[in-house]
Formats: structure tokens, C-alpha cells, sequence
């Protein structure tokens, strides 16, 4: 969602380049997103709630242009708050307190004041679900178990079991088998696939693209499953999506036109947090795109330390060496 919105502000190679990532249509992307936005909506009764949320902070002295704004208010619902990004640690308290709200608190932090400083734009997209299993575990059946983390490795955690016997839906695959846990009032459901090989999920990663894994469903059949899984609380700091973005052919410095002359991007960050229990789901992702206006010099000289190397400490007027040394290993 937040790189379809940014997408109303690319220029024509950027643009393009988003299709290809995303899978944008080639007409009508914000419409689309607009409509999915507003389906997604309709899933959010009680007790389930699901909140998709989108915001602009611009510097308090820049202006996007008209036909950006109008399209990011139409299509995408985002309101404006223009911060003064001078101030980078200002600036930051006040997009990580936006997207701390909007998530119940289980994003504190998106950006930090180096992401924001001296930017002209930061886009923010959150979404937050809170969602109780349509037939909940029982407390006083979850116990420790023993989980494989790989090869001999294992730690204990808490699991949760069915009591008995239940009746799910599920999908028998090459290298793994899928399980449905459908959240009351069926509009959302969390599938489990699970290797047959404790060290499988590479294999099984890479043999499901997104058409297999929203596949699932039309795959699946109904029968008797008994289910233990484990609890568990999972968070993603602020990660850096170009490390994905980049070897697809789209990297810092992509033009951004539509949303102003000389608007390039410059970071795109995200992060998430869920936690799962007998009662059901919490959880929520927030990401943040960067905009500023000149791209940084290109330097004379890059030198990557990632080699072994030497060094020394030398008296700068006498030119006496007092330390030297060679690094070959850093961790010790």
C-alpha cells in the first residue's frame, strides 16, 4: 500500500519499475488499491478489528503538487501533517508517535531522526488486526514442548494443542502440509505450512510465490486435523526494504517527479510485530517511505573495509608510529 501510493508520484522508469515488483495493474493501480482498501474495511466487526492507515509528513516548507495530494486523499485516505524535518529527532517523534497509535503501540519506532532529517517527504502506511481464532485453544491444554530451530538445536516453548480432533481445512503439498485457522466472523484466516523435513523450509519458500499461497484456500479439502502449534511473539525491526528492492532493479535515488520536481527516494523502512495465542492474533506492520530533493555527491573514492586489512595510529606533527596492527577478524 505504501508503494502503491508513492506510485502516484513516480516518474515514468520508477513507475515502471513498481509494476513490475508489485504486480500493479496497468490501469487504474489506485482505484484498485482504493477498492481493496475499502473491502478490507468490511472485515473490521467486532470482535475483529482491522485498520489500515495512511499519512503524509511533509516539511513544514514544502508543498507536493496538487494532483499527488488529491490522489493520495481520494484514493488512500492519507491526511497531511507537516513536520519541520530540520529537526530530525522532532520530526521522528512525531511520525513514530502517528504510527505507534495507529498500531496499539506494537510499532513504537519506523524512523529514526537520520531517516527523516532534512527530507521533504515521508510517506507512512500502518495496518493493525486484532482477530480472536473462531474456536479458540484451551489455556489449561497449552504446555512446554520441544521446538527445532535447526539441525540439533532445540528450545522449549509453550505450545497449544486442540483437545481433540477438529474439523479444518487443509492442503497436503509436496514438502509440507497447510492448515487453516479461520478467525471468527470468517473473513480472515491464518494458514500454518508446515515441512515434512525439519530443516525444509527453504525448499518449501521456494517452491510458494504469492498465487500458491493466496491459492490455498480454493485448494483446500475438510477434514478431521489435530493440531498443536506454538505460541509465540514475533517482532521485525525496522528493516530496509531496498536490500529486496535493489537487486530488482529499483534503488535509492529513483525519481519521484509527480510528487515534485527533483523528488527522488531515499529510504524505505519497515516493521512488524505479532503476537499468537489461544485466543487469537495481534498484530501490526508499519512502513515509511523518504523523500528529499538532491541527491548526495558522488564520491571520489569507496573503500568497503570488509577484507582483512592493517592499520596504525601515527603522532600527526612527528610522524612516530605508535600503534600498528592487522585485522583479520573482527569478531575476535
Amino acid at each position: 500500500m505504501a508503494f502503491s501510493l508513492s506510485r502516484a508520484g513516480a516518474s515514468g522508469d520508477s513507475g515502471a519499475s513498481l509494476d513490475e515488483i508489485f504486480g500493479f495493474p496497468e490501469a487504474g493501480t489506485h482505484s484498485a488499491a482504493n477498492a481493496v482498501d475499502l473491502r478490507l474495511a468490511e472485515a473490521s466487526v467486532e470482535p475483529t478489528t482491522l485498520e489500515v492507515a495512511n499519512q503524509l509528513f511533509p516539511d513544514d516548507g514544502f508543498s507536493p503538487l496538487p494532483d499527488f495530494l488529491a490522489t493520495a486523499a481520494r484514493q488512500y485516505g492519507a491526511a497531511i501533517e507537516p513536520v519541520d524535518t530540520a529537526d530530525g529527532a522532532a520530526a521522528a517523534d512525531t511520525i513514530n508517535r502517528w504510527a505507534s497509535e495507529r498500531t496499539r503501540g506494537l510499532i513504537p519506532m519506523i524512523v529514526d531522526a537520520g531517516t527523516v532529517r532534512d527530507q521533504k517527504l515521508v510517506l507512512v502506511n500502518t495496518v493493525y488486526l486484532k482477530a480472536d481464532w473462531a474456536r479458540q485453544f484451551f489455556a489449561e491444554l497449552t504446555e512446554d514442548g520441544q521446538f527445532n530451530t535447526g539441525g540439533d538445536q532445540w528450545v522449549t516453548v509453550p505450545f497449544m494443542r486442540d483437545q481433540s480432533p477438529r474439523e479444518r481445512r487443509y492442503v497436503l503439498l509436496d514438502e509440507a502440509d497447510a492448515v487453516e485457522l479461520p478467525y471468527e466472523g470468517g473473513e480472515l484466516a491464518m494458514w500454518l505450512i508446515v515441512p515434512h523435513d525439519a530443516a525444509g523450509l527453504p525448499a518449501v519458500e521456494e517452491s510458494l510465490d504469492a498465487a500458491a499461497l493466496t491459492g490455498l484456500s480454493r485448494a483446500a479439502r475438510t477434514g478431521t486435523v489435530q493440531l498443536t502449534m506454538p505460541k509465540w511473539e514475533q517482532t521485525l525491526p525496522p528493516a530496509d526494504l531496498f536490500e529486496w528492492l535493489c537487486p530488482q532493479g529499483f534503488c535509492p535515488g529513483a525519481p519521484f517527479g509527480g510528487i515534485a520536481p527533483d523528488i527522488f527516494i531515499s529510504a524505505a523502512l519497515h516493521g512488524a510485530k505479532v503476537i499468537v495465542d489461544e485466543k487469537g492474533t495481534e498484530a501490526a506492520a508499519a512502513t515509511a517511505v523518504a523523500f528529499p530533493t538532491s541527491m548526495p555527491p558522488e564520491p571520489d573514492l569507496t573503500i568497503v573495509a570488509d577484507r582483512p586489512f592493517l592499520w596504525a595510529i601515527v603522532h600527526q606533527d612527528t610522524g612516530a608510529l605508535l600503534f600498528v596492527g592487522r585485522l583479520v577478524n573482527p569478531a575476535g
